[in-house]
């Protein structure tokens, strides 16, 4: 383990509910397919936050009997948070690019690791021009397991080239804090009221905002 009186070589971030508010787009995409299909738009989506959309749309599948698969479900889901992200005019979150911009200072490399498929976290990060910021960028569908299994951090090191050690990952999740912590990374928890109540207790640290990182990180 890297001492930690030393700046981490890579830094990772969750995407939904950190780099941007999205886990509210999330829900909201799942109610419109919900009123698409004759779901009741009543049911409570709060336990679904950080787990992968594969654990709501199959289920779905089989007790309403849709007229297509989850995988279907969970891209058209996809689709319409891209089309809210525009509608709404969603910011990045605050913070970040003066976060990123310290890091690449720093000589820090920066990585994401998302449940989300690849295919949606491109179009995130060519929507808000992000790209040429990260060393390594991996989606849930890169990986044997989502979160809150450890798969897609492990990816994430591996095309960095940095041992679980010297990283650190930005989670505002329970499940995606177990996830880094799985994989053998330290965890900042993101308290982002935007992504409920959330079990933040594993973290190494808690922020409230990602401006609190720096502090966190500069050696001491």
């Amino acid at each position: 383990m890297k001492s930690e009186n030393q700046m981490p070589g890579l830094v990772v971030f969750d995407l939904d509910g950190v780099i941007l508010n999205s886990e509210p787009l999330h829900e909201a995409a799942k109610r419109r397919i919900f009123a698409k299909y004759g779901i009741p738009a009543g049911l409570d989506l709060s336990w679904s936050v950080g787990r992968p959309n594969s654990e709501l749309w199959g289920p779905m599948v089989e007790r309403y009997r849709l007229p297509c698969s989850a995988k279907e479900l969970e891209r058209m889901q996809y689709e319409q948070i891209l089309s809210l992200i525009r509608e709404r005019n969603v910011p990045l979150s605050d913070g970040l690019p003066e976060l990123l911009r310290w890091l690449r200072q720093e000589n820090v490399k920066i990585g994401l690791a998302s449940s989300s498929d690849r295919f949606y976290v491109d179009r995130i990060l060519e929507y808000f021009a992000l790209k040429p910021w990260f060393d390594a960028v991996k989606g849930g569908d890169e990986a044997a397991h989502k979160k809150p299994a450890p798969d897609v951090y492990t990816a994430v090191l591996k095309a960095a080239g940095v041992p679980a050690g010297h990283a650190v990952a930005v989670e505002d999740t329970k499940a995606g804090i177990e996830a880094a912590s799985a994989a053998g990374l330290r965890c900042v928890g993101y308290r982002n009221p935007t992504s409920g109540m959330q079990e933040l207790d594993r973290a190494d640290w808690i922020v409230e905002t990602l401006s609190g990182i720096p502090g966190l990180l500069k050696p001491a």
